[in-house]
């Protein structure tokens, strides 16, 4: 499991999100499922198999998250698997961790059986009225791309050309549907009451960094105000490093700002976009600095360089800004440039 994964997991694992985004995908936001009825279950199960020679062999899984949801009338385990890249053999990878903790369950049951069996119970390792506890899990798809992988194990087999004759197989061939939560593009987002609505929101626009700047200043009483795990998670969610990696020493309940976080990120792009103007400016400087002198042609090529960072940056920013739908005299506030100078931008830039 990668770092982005992790701090995804532990910032999903509060019991309000947790509860929240099942209500969300399964209830259509209704509070079925509650906080104070969830409680953390074993992410590790382990199966014993016999291999080829007769070996017993130990099979070991570990899942994400995993709860028992225990209500008055209902027994369920709810699992969450994280995905930050699409995942070809998603059907069998949830069909293997699923199947594993079903075995579980009738281990443990064969163990608490009394010892007056049926030989059919016996042989089944299984009582006649025993049930299993279902398990439903969800695939916490958080990745960039759109899903283009399969959505059930169906789609993994080649059935041959011969329509007819696949539909018929199908009939016979079990099949497993995966629970695919796409979050950067989930329709209903006001189905969620805690803060997955306000983060998912943000993921929907963190491709267009203009858009999430914008975004995150309208939504700036939650960004300002960020425990540690939510600042990390985010980090997973934008897949930034620096987010991610920030430690908190002195004091664990320090509230950090991401807004603040944010702006220096973008900031440190554009120094770093003018510096490279510099250099590429000095160069051209040094060039021209030959009938100048080589050190009156640096400090030329130093000017033009910085001159050049400057102005690809404002034509960067004046293009996506005219396409978000910002009026013009509002990317001429932001630039501190005049409508006609936003005016020849543009038309550079176009």
């Amino acid at each position: 499991m990668g770092q982005a994964d992790v701090n995804v997991n532990l910032w999903l694992k509060d019991t309000k999100r947790f509860a929240d985004l099942f209500n969300a995908i399964l209830f259509q936001g209704e509070a079925v499922i509650l906080p104070e009825n969830l409680h953390p279950s074993p992410e590790t199960t382990a199966v014993s198999l016999q291999d080829a020679q007769g070996k017993n062999v130990v099979k070991k899984q570990y899942r994400d998250i995993i709860m028992n949801w225990q209500d008055q009338a209902v027994l369920m385990l709810l699992a969450v698997e994280s995905q930050t890249a699409i995942h070809y053999a998603a059907p069998l990878k949830v069909m293997l961790y699923d199947s594993m903790e079903y075995a579980e369950q009738v281990r443990i049951k064969w163990k608490e059986h009394p010892p007056h069996l049926s030989s059919a119970e016996f042989l089944s390792r299984f009582q006649k009225n025993d049930k299993l506890i279902p398990v439903i899990t969800l695939i916490f798809y958080y990745g960039t791309e759109e899903w283009d992988g399969p959505l059930e194990l169906h789609q993994m087999f080649d059935l041959g050309t011969e329509k007819s004759h696949a539909e018929l197989m199908k009939k016979y061939l079990p099949n497993y549907h995966i629970n695919l939560v796409d979050v950067r593009r989930l329709e209903n987002l006001k189905a969620f009451q805690s803060d997955l609505q306000i983060v998912f929101g943000m993921l929907q626009c963190s491709q267009d960094k203009y858009a999430l700047r914008t975004y995150i200043a309208n939504h700036k009483d939650y960004f300002q105000k960020l425990d540690l795990e939510t600042y990390h998670a985010l980090g997973a969610f934008l897949n930034s490093r620096q987010l991610m990696e920030i430690s908190v020493e002195k004091n664990e309940m320090e509230e950090l700002d991401m807004c603040k976080a944010l702006e220096d990120i973008y900031n440190d792009g554009v120094q770093a976009g003018m510096e490279a103007g510099i250099e590429q400016g000095r160069r051209s400087g040094i060039a021209q600095g030959k009938a100048l002198g080589i050190a009156e042609g640096e400090a030329h090529g130093k000017e033009l360089g910085i001159a050049e960072g400057k102005a690809s940056h404002k034509k960067d920013v004046a293009l996506r800004m005219q396409k978000l739908g910002y009026p013009l005299d509002a990317i001429a506030a932001v630039l501190m440039e005049s409508l006609d100078s936003v005016h020849k931008l543009l038309a550079v830039a176009g």
